[in-house]
């Protein structure tokens, strides 16, 4: 079979898969994987295209979901991410405390590497302080999950600009200087549409209690973020600024302040970064496979004269978030389509990101935390969850868009 229409089962397999028979996105990914050699007639180089799809995710990615789950783990249990939304909402103040859970969500998801884990830390937290400051509980949850997911997918060393940046050969500060300040921008067109929600809202809860020393409760959170940034201005502190390394020295530090109970967290942390790498691996398996099947010079041959150049790594990633729901999974299998395509890295690595923004619904695992959390019906969610990342996706599209029609 043709690598286009065996990419086509693939897909549907994947979808089949996970959202049907709700097997686990690894073995799904896996599956479609060795489905897809199979009907593209690969021979026994199909179980090492796996495996060196699998590998290279590991190594990129290994570190940095552990170090992040740790962080992760540590923000929750010390309630270190209490006093961060507190001082985020001192800061705005409490009329705009919805803006306060979009920041949390935004800043969180920065060193936890996982936009999911980093709304399930928040979420109980902006719900109740959403019932407090403006009785908009299920608003600041939205708020929460839509931010998370714009620093998620557009600002460095998130594990889809690494795995985008590494795929596609961009430097990391290039990636950084066009992906922040979008990232910053979106705040405006995001902000304006949750605080329109048409939303009833429910009963919110959360903790009570004294919060943690700010100090304490920013370092692990601040610390890697300020040693990447000095690693990116300054070359000669590549070591400490190492994302792997910066991330590492933030889980350390938060080991050291759960103190006795570091070992219980860092087995909770554990088993969450397993889960996430060994989806994100299935991800790499399966977009090797298809790189290495022809699908990339086939595609643009059938496709690419339909649709003007630039839009095609757009499409193409926004259908793969359709099908399949996970971001990361997203990026790993268009960046492995779209490798030697005629663009500039840079755009290819945004356009393929604001992509991974749009078309997220039923296929999406985010979509059904946010869904439940909230207490939304299917329409409520895709008004506060779905439509507002699209638009956030559509926007990123026609920045970039721009960047690569005037200023390259």
């Amino acid at each position: 079979m043709d690598p286009l229409p065996a990419f086509l089962v693939a897909i549907l397999l994947v979808s089949l898969l996970t959202v049907k028979i709700r097997l686990s996105p690894f073995l799904s990914l896996v599956v479609s994987a060795l489905g897809y050699g199979v009907l593209t007639g690969m021979g026994p180089e199909l179980i090492g295209h796996v495996t060196a799809g699998l590998a290279r995710i590991f190594s990129a990615l290994a570190i940095i979901v552990f170090s992040g789950s740790v962080i992760a783990e540590h923000l929750r249990q010390s309630r270190a991410v209490d006093r961060i939304v507190a001082d985020l909402l001192g800061l705005v103040g409490r009329k705009r405390g919805m803006l306060a859970s979009g920041l949390s969500g935004y800043l969180v998801t920065l060193p936890v590497m996982c936009s999911m884990t980093s709304y399930l830390i928040l979420e109980p937290l902006v719900g109740g302080m959403g019932r407090k400051a403006e009785g908009s509980g299920r608003r600041f949850q939205f708020a929460a999950a839509v931010f998370s997911v714009i620093s998620f997918n557009l600002v460095y060393p998130s594990p889809v600009m690494v795995t985008l940046t590494e795929s596609l050969e961009v430097p990391p500060t290039e990636a950084l200087k066009f992906g922040l300040p979008i990232s910053l921008l979106l705040f405006i067109p995001a902000f304006v549409y949750l605080v329109r929600l048409p939303i009833v809202e429910k009963e919110a809860y959360g903790e009570t209690g004294p919060l943690p020393p700010r100090l304490v409760s920013w370092a692990p959170l601040a610390l890697p973020l300020v040693l990447i940034l000095v690693g990116l201005l300054f070359p000669a502190a590549w070591f400490v600024g190492s994302p792997n390394v910066a991330l590492l020295i933030g889980a350390l530090l938060s080991a050291a302040l759960a103190g006795n109970e570091a070992n219980e967290m860092i087995k909770k942390a554990t088993k969450r970064a397993g889960i996430i790498i060994f989806d994100l691996c299935g991800a790499g398996a399966f977009g090797y496979v298809i790189a290495q099947g022809g699908l990339g010079p086939e595609l643009y041959a059938a496709i690419g004269p339909l649709v003007p150049t630039v839009i095609l790594p757009f499409l193409v990633a926004s259908l793969i978030q359709l099908a399949q729901g996970s971001r990361v999974v997203t990026v790993v299998i268009a960046s492995e389509m779209m490798k030697g395509y005629p663009l500039e890295p840079v755009t290819l690595v945004f356009l393929i990101s604001a992509g991974a923004f749009v078309l997220s619904s039923v296929s999406d695992p985010y979509f059904w935390l946010v869904k439940e959390t909230t207490d939304s019906d299917l329409v409520e969610n895709l008004i506060g969850y779905t439509l507002p990342l699209s638009l956030c996706g559509l926007l990123v599209f026609a920045v970039t868009v721009l960047r690569w029609l005037f200023f390259i």
